[in-house]
């Protein structure tokens, strides 16, 4: 049994230890990662220092780039806020937005850390800062298995906050058998699931996926996404430790971005790639002031019932990112159209003006939820209304459809961009120059980098994983989807059928509401996918190996 190593989080000193600890630079960053490496294995090898290893240097100079700005007087104000422990400024991600004012304060924080990298990093700290904020918010529900684990959902945001740290997530079961829910695997322990208990915590064994960034992170989040099956108490756990503990390995994926490689010919995939991995957790003791949810009889029920109310928060936070990704895709689409002189051609601007009005649609959606914010009877804003979760649920395809559109606009010219070291060539320049430029002020220097952005964006090993990603950025798309549809709210929908079928005759119309954006409420099964579909859409309840909850 290895225990986790990270600070215990009810120590007394821990509100005078952290008051020393505002928001962070990025050199901060770099230094921790430093001293408390995760155990990393990359192409088989044992990476003793991620800050060393070339891989992950862009990527953790990107991520430092962001602590930076924290610090930079022209976005300190949007990025940060005073802490309710300290007073001394913290991440803008954590804050708990108590007025419309704060929701919109929030809201510009995230936006502006996804500008920084065009969308291209989906899980940049603050993706994960309000993760954990959604853990305290959802406190109570933690607390009905016990009160000690509602406070530590508390306690562990205010120490993530307080500390400024970036944390990973593991969420998911590793694809063995998914006919089978985790307790009917041929091992009990393929699936991340406790082991037993102890009087100082639980202890853990199996795998999970998808750890991205995991490798230049500080602390684990793991929680089940979708819900829990029945007879599956022993895998409902949730849980934070920090990345470095002892017994937890991360296994990476081959890189997308194989070095060398120069940003003029890898604009985004020299700076930007996000690492996943499969992490392996080898008899874990979690403490008990890291446990929200511990695994014993009854743990599934407080998982599926966490309800999806206060997810609207983290949608402002992936609905900025996609933003960010569509605004650069149509900057993109138009940038090489004009390159080479084909923006006057009706089916390129046809495709040009799609690209537009799917972007105006989705700031639409992005601004108008927040115009029709609500106060929940908690206190806190949200967007109003199920616009930024559809927005979400069809930006796959929208992504796709911007990558087909660059890609033909671009058609073959990707296959003749020279490399910057054929630029920097003597004999081949003046050639270059002659044959590769675009049109009339458009040099081949100029042109040629376009089209390497935009074939970093849409046709390199990089583009392939982020197509990838953001498709299946939430889970499984089809029941995702088809579980907005059981969810949805479908009476007033009936009522305009029914009126048109002459059911409703002498009833009044229904004037729209001078505040159209209900909250979306807090409904137990909602986090429960599991309890969402019919049986015959999910493993069957069969005689299982699960581990012992005791």
């Amino acid at each position: 049994m290895i225990q986790c190593t990270g600070a215990p989080l009810t120590e007394p000193a821990f509100r005078e230890r952290v008051s020393a600890m505002p928001a962070r630079s990025g050199a901060e960053y770099v230094e921790s990662i430093r001293k408390q490496p995760p155990r990393v294995f990359l192409g088989g090898r044992r990476i003793a220092d991620v800050t060393a290893e070339p891989v992950f240097q862009e990527p953790i100079r990107a991520i430092a780039e962001q602590y930076d700005m924290q610090q930079d007087p022209a976005y300190r104000d949007v990025m940060t806020y005073p802490s309710p422990t300290t007073g001394e400024p913290v991440s803008t991600s954590f804050l708990v937005p108590y007025s419309r004012e704060e929701l919109v304060k929030k809201r510009k924080h995230f936006k502006l850390r996804a500008d920084h990298n065009f969308g291209f990093m989906g899980r940049s700290p603050d993706f994960m800062n309000q993760f954990v904020t959604g853990w305290h918010l959802m406190a109570d529900r933690f607390a009905r298995a016990g009160a000690r684990f509602g406070e530590n959902a508390t306690r562990y945001y205010e120490y993530v906050r307080e500390r400024d740290l970036f944390l990973t997530h593991m969420l998911i079961n590793p694809q063995i058998d998914r006919s089978k829910t985790s307790a009917q695997q041929e091992d009990p322990y393929f699936h991340l699931g406790r082991v037993r208990e102890t009087a100082d915590g639980i202890v853990v064994r199996g795998a999970k996926m998808l750890g991205t960034m995991a490798p230049i992170t500080e602390e684990v989040a793991v929680i089940p996404f979708g819900g829990v099956a029945p007879g599956d108490d022993a895998y409902a756990l949730a849980f934070g430790i920090p990345s470095s503990t002892p017994g937890l390995t991360f296994i990476c994926r081959e890189t997308v971005s194989p070095l060398p490689r120069s940003r003029f010919d890898h604009p985004l995939s020299s700076r930007f790639e996000e690492m996943d991995c499969i992490a392996v957790f080898e008899d874990v003791l979690v403490p008990w002031d890291r446990v929200m949810v511990d695994g014993s009889p009854g743990s599934a029920e407080v998982i599926n019932t966490l309800g999806a109310d206060y997810g609207a928060l983290l949608n402002v936070q992936t609905s900025a990112r996609m933003l960010s990704q569509l605004e650069f895709f149509c900057g993109l689409g138009m940038k090489v159209a004009d390159a080479i002189g084909i923006t006057g051609f009706l089916h390129v601007q046809e495709k040009l003006g799609e690209m537009l009005s799917q972007m105006e649609i989705a700031r639409a959606v992005f601004y108008g939820a927040e115009a029709m914010a609500q106060r929940l009877p908690s206190g806190v804003w949200v967007p109003g209304g199920h616009g930024l979760r559809a927005f979400h649920l069809q930006t796959g395809k929208v992504y796709s459809r911007f990558v087909e559109i660059v890609q033909t606009l671009a058609a073959g010219g990707f296959f003749y961009a020279p490399s910057e070291a054929d630029l920097q060539s003597p004999e081949l320049r003046p050639m270059i120059d002659r044959y590769v430029r675009g049109r009339a002020g458009v040099s081949a220097e100029e042109r040629i980098a376009l089209f390497k952005l935009a074939w970093d964006a849409t046709g390199e090993a990089f583009a392939q994983r982020m197509a990838q990603y953001v498709r299946f950025y939430s889970g499984d798309p089809i029941r995702l989807t088809a579980g907005f549809y059981t969810q949805y709210d479908k009476a007033p929908l009936f009522e305009l059928v029914e009126r048109a079928l002459g059911r409703r005759d002498g009833v009044p119309l229904p004037i729209t509401p001078d505040d159209p954006g209900a909250p979306i409420p807090y409904q137990p099964g909602t986090r429960g996918m599991a309890g969402t579909y019919a049986a015959t859409s999910l493993p069957s309840s069969a005689p299982s190996r699960a581990p012992s909850t005791q």
